[in-house]
């Protein structure tokens, strides 16, 4: 039976977009690669085309590497403390099996690779994939070698390259007509991604959430005092504020993956239509703005060349969307400024983002990533 040559492995969304191209770029250049999938990240990534293999949640880390004998291991991040991935790496630095860990995003560094223990770094892999600079600076502050993480960008960007092109093609008139109908065309449509209040309300990610409740004392929005989570802080607030533009926009509900219908049910009767699951690039291409606070969504509207609208309830967020960072996203942090944006980003047709995204998003990615994990293969070949 042939060595499986890398092993992928994955629970997070996030993640699952940074390595859902990854096998068959691995496989067209002869790698053999298997996939295993589990939580949320299993259903995404069949929708993206690719097919995992589910984990069973009795498997043990060691039983996976005896059974699946990986030269390389791939494990995607996020902020489960008991994900098998965790697991797998330190079964693998036992075995001696290189591995490498993909974030997809900057937030959170401390807790990515934490465990159930207090330090850190206590699962880190031999390697890091980050998306950025700042990325890299925030594990080389936390003790992880620089000369080990590998900035790469991220190869979800390069396909959202593809898709934009696509509905390039269509044109939004259109392709809104398709998606939307029977919505006036003077009415500006607006889409508000979620951010899974309930993954970001556990403690251990700083929110003020705690039993129960959300403890504003670093909060610069406080929404209608009624929101148990971040994510409807910042909705209450949207919703409020929306109501002072004229006419009254299409409004649509586009929940993240890991968010139902029920999380947000108080809020669904002040919405045209709520959007939660298949693909929501058409919908995103046909709207005039997409707004909502740091979700991988905000990202791909900007890559897919779209308005879009960042509200953070707290400093510590100013800077986690990378569309921010890169001056595509403007972002708000209090009542004003978002009534003030949403009036101007929706009015004044002749509002441009502060950098266009094809100069300052990295594309090229997914072959860095690959020409890299092909030299780890060729030094395991050799060792």
């Amino acid at each position: 039976m042939r060595n499986t040559d890398v092993l992928i492995f994955v629970e997070d969304p996030g993640a699952a977009n940074y390595l859902a191209q990854l096998p068959a770029a691995l496989a067209g250049r002869g790698w053999f690669v298997k996939v295993l999938a589990d939580g949320h990240a299993r259903q995404y990534l069949l929708q993206l085309g690719v097919y995992p293999e589910a984990v069973q949640h009795s498997v043990a880390a060691d039983q996976v590497l005896a059974s699946v004998r990986p030269r390389l291991l791939i494990v995607g991040t996020g902020l489960n403390p008991n994900t098998l991935g965790l697991a797998l790496v330190a079964e693998a630095r036992s075995a001696k099996i290189e591995s490498i860990g993909v974030v997809d995003a900057s937030m959170n560094p401390d807790h990515r690779f934490r465990g159930q223990s207090d330090k850190p770094l206590a699962y880190a892999p031999d390697w890091l994939f980050v998306v950025d600079e700042s990325t890299k600076a925030a594990y080389t502050a936390l003790g992880y070698p620089a000369e080990r993480v590998v900035v790469c960008g991220h190869p979800h960007y390069d396909y959202m390259r593809t898709v934009r092109m696509k509905l390039e093609n269509e044109g939004q008139d259109a392709l809104r007509q398709r998606v939307l109908p029977g919505v006036p065309k003077e009415r500006k449509v607006i889409v508000f991604a979620t951010d899974c209040s309930t993954r970001l309300s556990q403690p251990r990610t700083g929110s003020p959430v705690r039993d129960g409740q959300v403890h504003l004392a670093d909060y610069t929005l406080v929404g209608r005092g009624t929101g148990k989570g971040r994510t409807e802080v910042v909705l209450e607030e949207f919703l409020d504020a929306v109501q002072l533009v004229r006419p009254l926009p299409y409004l649509v509900l586009r929940l993240h993956p890991k968010d139902t219908l029920e999380d947000y049910v108080e809020y669904v009767d002040e919405f045209d239509l709520v959007s939660s699951s298949g693909s929501p690039f058409e919908l995103i291409y046909a709207a005039d703005l997409v707004v909502g606070l740091t979700t991988m969504l905000m990202l791909e509207a900007a890559l897919l060349g779209k308005r879009t609208l960042s509200i953070v309830p707290r400093a510590v967020e100013m800077d986690w969307l990378p569309s921010v960072r890169a001056g595509i996203t403007p972002r708000v942090a209090t009542r004003k400024q978002l009534r003030t944006a949403l009036v101007d980003l929706l009015c004044d047709s002749s509002h441009t983002p502060c950098a266009n995204v094809d100069d300052v998003i990295p594309f090229g990615s997914l072959q860095r990533v690959v020409d890299f994990i092909e030299r780890l293969l060729e030094w395991a070949k050799t060792s």
